[in-house]
């Protein structure tokens, strides 16, 4: 009969000891560390803000750019005009004959937005149309 219980008494022996090393490893399984992680941005709220500008159908009314379209106004210079609350509130909830596009845009790519238009204070240059070259007469 002592042989029966030694043999019991070897299993318990590596049970508790496999449960040590389990319970001494489980905190590093589930440890998060605290560190904080942060990933650069290569592309500035301005520029998505331009990439938006194109990709959302803000062209279609204000032209490329901004520059002016046949339905909405010229943006080149409303960086000058209004203030960042009064674009962003342009956006979001539209006037005028501008939709409102508080429902259809995150508001991340309404900050983006901002920002482009924000920066645009400037008119740009009117450049001179190339000439038209002329036809000789004929004789």
């Amino acid at each position: 009969m002592a042989t029966l219980k030694s043999q019991h008494k070897l299993p318990v022996r590596v049970l508790t000891f496999l449960s040590l090393i389990v319970l001494a490893f489980l905190p590093c399984v589930f440890w998060e560390p605290s560190v904080e992680v942060v990933h650069a941005s290569v592309v500035s709220r301005k520029e998505s803000g331009a990439v938006l500008f194109h990709e959302k159908g803000c062209e279609h009314c204000h032209g490329v750019d901004g520059r002016g379209g046949d339905l909405g106004p010229d943006l080149s210079a409303v960086g000058r005009r209004l203030k960042k609350e009064q674009i962003e509130h342009q956006i979001h909830d539209g006037g005028a004959a501008m939709p409102a596009f508080g429902e259809v845009l995150q508001p991340d790519e309404i900050r983006d937005l901002v920002d482009f238009l924000r920066a645009k204070r400037k008119a740009p240059k009117k450049t001179m149309p190339p000439p038209v070259p002329s036809t000789p007469s004929a004789p």
